[in-house]
């Protein structure tokens, strides 16, 4: 086979609902059949859409400038789409621009990457595809000099989404390197012979479990791209909003991104409305006799909240869509929209975060007033003035560290000499996010560097001074939330901030630190 003619394929499996070509295809009428020799029009069949040459457009750079115009130059957009039917099930082989002419709704989401994670060897991986959900979005491609495992990549399975993989094949048969995404990717010997072969194991890969036990995180969190399924959760969104069935716990409102708060002075939703301390969805939706007819996906989509700072000025705006944080189930699974994007959650995963979340200690070795000022600092500085007896103020008081102009706040608060609390207002995942590495970051350093414990000490009284030698297990990380749900701390936390939580929890209880939540009421 190795001296055979191999070709470049791009292969997707069609979902078992689907029974037909004209749902696999965008648009069949507009495309040219082309049938097999003494073949089942239903077992294989290629479609292709006729394209003109045309003049690269970069040409017209020329003009007017070269003696003789350039008139031979010509590009020309190929697209086919080969269907075959093997085992019951359509598989789309796509040349050219074909993955165009495909109707993704019907495709299997994970084929691709499932078939690769099964096909190559686990410390042979070339390159990922993620995708970090932690604060905002980002989306990377990571290669490596040489082949290795995904921990060589700097992957954090908590917080990464894997959407692609490319690695060395360990079946000799799919060829030695294979590639999948939402397709799979290789270079195979294709005759009309071996197809059938082909697509009998790819299918066994795709049913394969194997790859659980070196990728079993993969299935913990998915996004979704297939716009069917899109616009179905969609669909239960906007009946949700217009029947305002909906708790402050399962659908909230949140900016998709960390912002500097000192700046900030208020939310509006138009430039003509005022300043709101806050952002809530009841109080954007139209009136009862137009909501039914004015709130759709456009509506959402199209709706903005501006972020005002100082002097009325608009620092940034986000789509009413990209702020919604929302929690649907839909038969038996779970689904999450945060950030204008939809994602699919393992139940298992869902469950065993939940699990590690409930076991967390709460703090309750000082009762935090009521939150009534309109800014985290006012807040703080209240609890100090009184407690001064077991409470200092350390808001504000910015310690320069690391040879550079870094600036660490070491906590808000310390509580009883011993308890670093760390205060923030619940405004979404990305927020508590920002807050728990900030935490995670000066009690490193602080159980870390004898430097940075002296410059701790310049801002405390002579009895507050931490003395050598310290050890983790005196001390007690507290991460105090601002919240007016009437739900316990552990209740509200997004889950996405669950799982970013719990990565710095078991980060800071190895470092020897107890650790805590603590909800204080609006």
């Amino acid at each position: 086979m190795s001296r055979e003619k191999k070709y470049r394929l791009c292969v997707y499996l069609i979902n078992e609902n689907c029974n037909k070509h004209e749902d696999i295809l965008k648009n069949s009428l507009a495309l040219i059949q082309h049938t097999f020799k003494n073949k089942n029009i239903e077992d294989i069949v290629v479609y292709t859409k006729s394209s003109k040459p045309y003049m690269p457009i970069w040409v017209k750079l020329f003009d007017n400038v070269l003696e003789a115009k350039i008139e031979d130059l010509f590009n020309s957009s190929s697209a086919a789409v080969l269907i075959v039917k093997d085992n019951k099930r359509y598989f789309a082989f796509t040349f050219g621009l074909g993955r165009n002419l495909l109707n993704l709704d019907f495709v299997e989401e994970s084929f691709g990457l499932r078939v690769a994670l099964n096909s190559i060897d686990p410390d042979k991986v070339r390159s990922i595809d993620i995708k970090n959900i932690d604060t905002v979005l980002r989306h990377s491609k990571i290669q490596t000099s040489q082949a290795g495992s995904v921990d060589d990549f700097g992957m954090n399975i908590d917080r990464d989404i894997l959407n692609g993989v490319t690695g060395k094949s360990n079946d000799e048969f799919l060829g030695k390197t294979i590639s999948g995404s939402m397709a799979v990717y290789l270079s195979f010997p294709l005759t009309f012979d071996n197809l059938s072969l082909l697509c009998e194991r790819l299918l066994e890969k795709y049913r394969d479990e194997k790859y659980k036990e070196n990728f079993a995180w993969v299935d913990h969190v998915r996004e979704i791209k297939i716009e069917g399924l899109i616009n179905k959760l969609n669909d239960g969104l906007i009946d949700v909003i217009k029947h305002k069935n909906f708790e402050r716990e399962t659908l909230f409102l949140a900016i998709p991104q960390v912002v500097n708060w000192e700046q900030f002075e208020g939310f509006k939703y138009s430039e003509s409305d005022e300043l709101k301390e806050d952002i809530n969805i009841e109080d954007m939706l139209p009136s009862e006799g137009e909501i039914e007819e004015k709130v759709n996906i456009l509506w959402l989509k199209r709706k903005e909240i501006l972020f005002i700072g100082k002097d009325e000025q608009i620092l940034d705006s986000w789509s009413l869509y990209k702020c919604i944080n929302y929690e649907s189930k839909q038969e038996k699974e779970t689904y999450l929209l945060t950030g204008g994007k939809w994602f699919k959650i393992d139940t298992d995963y869902v469950g065993s975060v939940n699990s590690e979340i409930d076991k967390v200690k709460e703090y309750n070795r000082f009762n935090f007033p009521k939150y009534e000022e309109k800014r985290e600092d006012e807040y703080n500085k209240k609890v100090y003035d009184n407690n001064k007896t077991v409470c200092f103020l350390m808001d504000k008081k910015n310690i320069v560290y690391g040879g550079g102009q870094s600036k660490i706040e070491f906590c808000d608060l310390i509580i009883h000499k011993t308890d670093f609390v760390h205060i923030k207002r619940f405004r979404g995942s990305s927020a508590l996010s920002h807050l728990f590495f900030q935490g995670a970051n000066s009690a490193r350093l602080f159980l870390s560097s004898a430097d940075f414990r002296k410059k701790v000490n310049k801002h405390l009284p002579t009895d507050w001074h931490f003395k050598d030698p310290v050890k983790a297990l005196d001390y007690e990380v507290v991460f105090a939330i601002i919240s007016k749900v009437r739900k316990n701390i552990k209740d509200i936390l997004p889950f996405f901030s669950k799982v970013s939580f719990l990565q710095i929890h078991v980060q800071l209880q190895l470092y020897g630190y107890k650790v805590s939540l603590v909800k204080i009421n609006m």
